[in-house]
């Protein structure tokens, strides 16, 4: 029942969310201690203390087109207001074998961001960002599990109307086998871990 309320919530996070001429759509994390994991996420952009520029699916930097008035200046430090839901692929990790949907995770992740080049018309757009990250883990072989990490993201670059980025998510209490079900639950300080992943959204119009 969980396995099916999982798949739901993640089509419907791909495919129903209310957006502005926009098809976001993915982000991997590569790789953690547990499986690999595919999503979708959605980000409000918004220019202090509470302007909107515009949320979308997808990334930060996505949720800005160059005729957004008036547009981001460079340097400009704007907050982001997002979340991702993610689902496990059918990569295993070393220790363990995974399966589509065997893991399931929503991430809550507010930051902040920057952009150090805006052209005037349609051209490269590029940015920064830095934030935090609350993440619900859950699935049907393991009770679920939350998580806190820092998020950095070096780069995002968009042109015209694609937008890819490379985010980092620091885990200060990583991953272990036993949190997905694999032997009984331990209870420790488990070590810090860094977990890399890559993103990309489209623009219709």
């Amino acid at each position: 029942m969980r396995r099916c309320a999982a798949v739901g919530v993640f089509l419907v996070a791909l495919l129903g969310m209310p957006r502005t001429g926009h098809a976001g759509i993915l982000e991997l994390i590569w790789a953690l201690s547990g499986p690999q994991m595919i999503g979708a996420g959605y980000s409000c952009l918004f220019r202090p203390p509470l302007e909107r520029l515009g949320c979308r699916i997808g990334s930060s930097a996505a949720t800005i087109k160059n005729d957004t008035p008036p547009p981001p200046r460079v340097g400009e430090l704007l907050f982001v207001l997002g979340g991702v839901v993610f689902t496990s692929t059918s990569k295993d990790s070393d220790t363990q074998q995974y399966d589509w949907f065997d893991a399931n995770m929503v991430a809550f992740e507010p930051g902040v961001v920057v952009f150090s080049r805006v052209p005037p018309v349609d051209g490269w757009r590029v940015s920064h960002g830095a934030g935090i990250s609350y993440d619900l883990v859950f699935g049907d072989n393991f009770r679920r599990f939350d998580k806190f990490a820092f998020t950095v993201t070096p780069i995002q670059l968009t042109y015209k109307r694609l937008t890819f980025g490379i985010k980092l998510r620091i885990f200060p209490n990583g991953f272990t086998d036993d949190e997905f079900g694999f032997g009984p639950r331990l209870d420790f300080n488990r070590p810090a871990e860094t977990t890399v992943g890559a993103g990309f959204s489209w623009i219709i119009w």
